[in-house]
């Protein structure tokens, strides 16, 4: 039998995670579906309508917190050192619960997550329509959008946001999958902790830096690169941008999973 990788094997693992896993995530689900329902009701209280409010901005925010939060509701017990022999004992290889996991959350869980959201936008803008509350129309959330940093001319249309948009949702969520199972307890508090721990040490370490250091030393150091970003267009340098961002997204992406990969493969009970 090969103990690494087995189709039949993961394929099992995938269908009892599904069924054993996601009735307790749709739960969740439902307290973010509220929250929209709770905007909705305090609409009709004011009497105004909701999409005044930025209704897509809520359901894209919703939408985002709830595939950040997916590793630590789904697989909060997996690295558990009462209940995590249950899922250290699933007749799987490491390699096997890491595809399941990544199936599980970066496409499975963003699709249920949608359609319980946008169902509900959709339930109460159809409450509406018989003359209950004020939603002005049906818009579909699209997901796949972001934030536009510049003028559309420096943007292929179509390909350049939705590709985007997928290697960093897969990004952020593979970062939760690798603190949720380097944490025991407390898993959510302690990865805001570290963040801004982390990000407070980086700001200390940049102060430093910049204060031993001279600006002719940076300039020494990256007075060519400079140069040669002069004879570029901004078309030209915004597109080396995005491909600098995009690799380091799909580096970072990488090195989350080969950490969460080890966390499952080395976790003691």
């Amino acid at each position: 039998m090969n103990e690494t990788f087995d189709i039949k094997r993961l394929g099992t693992l995938l269908r009892y995670e599904i069924v054993n896993y996601i009735p307790h995530f749709f739960k969740s689900l439902l307290i973010f579906a509220s929250v929209i329902a709770a905007v909705w009701i305090f609409s009709l209280t004011i009497d105004a309508p909701i999409m005044q409010f930025g209704r897509a901005e809520l359901v894209r925010a919703l939408f985002i917190l709830a595939i950040i939060l997916s590793p630590f509701i789904i697989y909060k017990d997996m690295n558990n050192r009462k209940k995590g022999y249950i899922y250290a004992m699933m007749p799987a290889s490491t390699l096997e619960k890491l595809l399941s996991m990544t199936v599980l959350c970066v496409a499975i869980v963003p699709l249920l997550t949608y359609a319980v959201l946008t169902g509900t936008d959709l339930l109460l803008w159809l409450l509406s329509k018989v003359g209950i509350g004020s939603f002005l129309y049906m818009e579909l959330y699209n997901p796949f959008t972001i934030a536009e940093i510049v003028d559309d001319e420096y943007l292929q249309p179509h390909i350049y946001p939705i590709f985007d948009s997928i290697i960093y949702f897969v990004n952020l969520i593979a970062y939760t999958m690798m603190f949720n199972t380097i944490f025991r307890k407390n898993k959510v508090l302690k990865t805001i902790l570290f963040n801004i721990s982390f990000t407070f040490a980086f700001v200390i370490l940049t102060a430093v830096v910049a204060n031993i250091t001279t600006p002719e030393f940076w300039e020494d150091l990256f007075g060519p690169f400079v140069e040669w970003l002069d004879d570029k267009t901004d078309v030209e340098l915004f597109g080396y941008l995005m491909t600098v961002c995009r690799c380091l997204t799909i580096i970072m992406s990488m090195v989350f999973l080969s950490v969460t990969y080890f966390r499952i493969k080395k976790v003691n009970y």
